[in-house]
This record gives structure tokens, C-alpha cells and sequence, in this order.
């Protein structure tokens, strides 16, 4: 007698990948706690290790949505949240690639903020989809996606006044050019994890 072939957990697929971020998140908080640019080389390859982990989840979610029969929501919008789920890890990894292309060798003083939001921004978006596969009855998501919108908004706040801090205070031109893409790398990680959490409530409102 054949057993039937498990199917494919997309829900769990998505959380996972949310998992990535987070560790990466984290890894990125140890990073520049204790920052050392000798070492970014190496660190910066842990953090491509997770990102890629990512991609590989991806991969198997959206090869075997090519071939699923009945999905369990519309398959435009398994795909797209694969996308943006991919694009919070490459946001995030994004952020130590930089300080390693650019050869920074210190951090400013309101380093710290940014990157406890990208944290708990990440936190937020692993408690999106572990609730999103309740979406027909949970009344719990449209919640977690306010604070999502929320954190971006404290995100955008943050960007402004260091990047008005910096353009008072820098001692070079480099400086400024440097700082503003680094401040905009970690806007990023706001960004992405907000389309997360619309792109949830727009298969919400499709499915339901």
C-alpha cells in the first residue's frame, strides 16, 4: 500500500526563513557590540552562511509551489512572500557587508538603536507567520502587522535625526558619504520587514 506523500509546509517554510533573520539579526547585534574590523572578514562570512540558508529554504519552497496542485492560498502570494521574506535576510546581511566593503574601523555613538529595532523588528515578523497560517480566523495578525508599521515609522525617525547628527558633526566628507549609507542599510531592515507585513495583509484580504 503507497503512504501518501507528506505535503509541502509553506507556513513553516516562511517561518523559518524568518528564523534566519533573526539570527542574523542577533549575530549582527554581537558584531558591533564588541566591533572589530580585523575580524569583519570572518564575521561577514557567518553572516552570508545564514543568507544563504535562506536562499536554500526559498528554493525548495518555490520549487515545490511550481509543481503543487491546490496551494494553500493563491500561489502569487506564496511567492511574493518568499521574495520579501528573502529580502529582510538580505537586508540584514547587507548591513555588515558594507561596513566591511567601506573598511570601517569605528562605529558611532548611535550605532545601538538601529540595530536593537532590526532585532526586534525581526522578532515581530517571526510572530507574524507563525500566526499567519491561522489567517482566517486569527485575531491576532492585524496586530502584529500595526506594530510592524509602527517599528518602520520609529525607524524613519531614527534615520533622520542621526543623519541630521552626523551632517552637524562629521569630520569628513567620507564620513558623511559613509554614515548615510550605513544609516540607509539599516533603514533597509525596517523597510523589508514592513513589506512582510503588508504583503500579509494583502493575502489576507485575497484569501478570506
Amino acid at each position: 500500500m503507497k503512504t501518501k506523500k507528506k505535503s509541502f509546509d509553506y507556513f513553516e517554510a516562511l517561518v523559518n526563513m524568518s528564523l534566519y533573520a533573526l539570527e542574523e539579526a542577533k549575530l549582527l547585534k554581537d558584531i558591533l557590540s564588541d566591533f572589530k574590523p580585523e575580524v569583519l572578514e570572518e564575521q561577514r562570512a557567518r553572516m552570508h552562511e545564514l543568507e544563504h540558508r535562506c536562499d536554500m529554504e526559498k528554493h525548495d519552497m518555490t520549487t515545490a509551489l511550481v509543481k503543487e496542485f491546490l496551494p494553500p492560498i493563491e500561489r502569487d502570494d506564496l511567492f511574493r512572500l518568499s521574495h520579501v521574506t528573502d529580502d529582510l535576510t538580505d537586508s540584514v546581511e547587507s548591513v555588515v557587508a558594507f561596513f566591511y566593503m567601506a573598511d570601517i574601523k569605528k562605529l558611532r555613538d548611535d550605532t545601538t538603536p538601529f540595530v536593537d529595532l532590526i532585532i526586534e523588528c525581526c522578532e515581530n515578523v517571526v510572530r507574524l507567520l507563525k500566526e499567519f497560517k491561522n489567517f482566517k480566523k486569527s485575531d491576532k495578525l492585524k496586530g502584529f502587522v500595526i506594530t510592524l508599521n509602527d517599528l518602520e515609522e520609529k525607524g524613519d525617525r531614527l534615520y533622520v535625526e542621526a543623519v541630521r547628527k552626523l551632517s552637524r558633526e562629521a569630520e569628513s566628507t567620507r564620513e558623511v558619504i559613509e554614515w548615510r549609507d550605513v544609516y540607509r542599510n539599516f533603514e533597509n531592515c525596517y523597510d523589508a520587514a514592513e513589506s512582510i507585513a503588508d504583503n500579509i495583509e494583502s493575502a489576507v484580504m485575497k484569501n478570506t
